[in-house]
């Protein structure tokens, strides 16, 4: 084997490198960033209500939203590609994903609250985690769309040619008494005006040649004169 070829990648190594991340080790992302900003905000609430057992509740509830948020991603990711069979997730409609994240976020919730409560939590955990993914997926949407169509604008703006500005509004306007030649426009003026110039040397040409003329014709004339006397 050449010694190049030492520390060459596998093609295992390759598609692992292509694949990325698992869904479990994503999910587990999902779950410390839920975590986190449970905890920050358990902890706010603990302070402000002056909570006695707040070492207690700022845990609890950041367990909770690990958890929470762990088994949303990695169900939402399940159902995505065994239940709903979509081959990836930028293909779905909005609808599609309003749809995916509801059942995702009411399966996990109703199994974490039977777990936690007991059946009686299983329909309210069901329920509630529902219609919590069905609005953030929703909202979610929203703002894509918003995005999206700001994007389209600035694209659309992009295209078009560049406005005219003020000054030369007022130039190409009918009703202004000052306007703007164009190039051609310009040329054709400049051509003209030495058109007319030409005309004026002509015609000042002509003018001295008849004055030289007639100068030279009133000095035959004397010449004539003073030799006749």
């Amino acid at each position: 084997m050449p010694a190049g070829d030492i520390n060459s990648p596998t093609p295992e190594a390759v598609k692992a490198v292509q694949k990325g991340p698992g869904t479990l080790v994503k999910g587990l992302y999902v779950g410390l960033a839920t975590a986190t900003c449970g905890g920050l905000t358990s902890a706010l609430v603990a302070i402000l209500r002056n909570n006695p057992r707040s070492r207690l509740y700022v845990v609890g509830t950041t367990l909770n939203c690990f958890i929470l948020g762990t088994g949303f991603y990695v169900t939402r990711d399940v159902f995505s590609k065994r239940v709903f069979k979509y081959p990836q997730d930028d293909s779905i409609t909005p609808r599609e994903r309003i749809i995916l994240s509801g059942a995702s976020a009411a399966a996990v919730g109703g199994a974490w609250g039977a777990v936690i409560g007991g059946r009686r939590n299983l329909i309210p955990g069901l329920i509630t985690f529902g219609l919590m993914g069905l609005g953030g997926q929703a909202v979610l949407n929203a703002i894509e769309e918003s995005k999206r169509r700001e994007l389209n604008a600035h694209q659309d703006l992009s295209e078009e040619a560049p406005q005219k500005g003020m000054i030369s509004r007022f130039f190409d306007s009918k009703d202004s008494p000052i306007r703007k030649l164009t190039p051609e426009e310009y040329v054709e003026k400049m051509r003209n005006k030495q058109l007319m110039v030409d005309a004026e040397i002509a015609l000042v040409d002509e003018e001295i040649e008849r004055l030289t003329k007639k100068l030279e014709d009133e000095n035959a004339w004397k010449e004539a004169g003073s030799d006749s006397a």
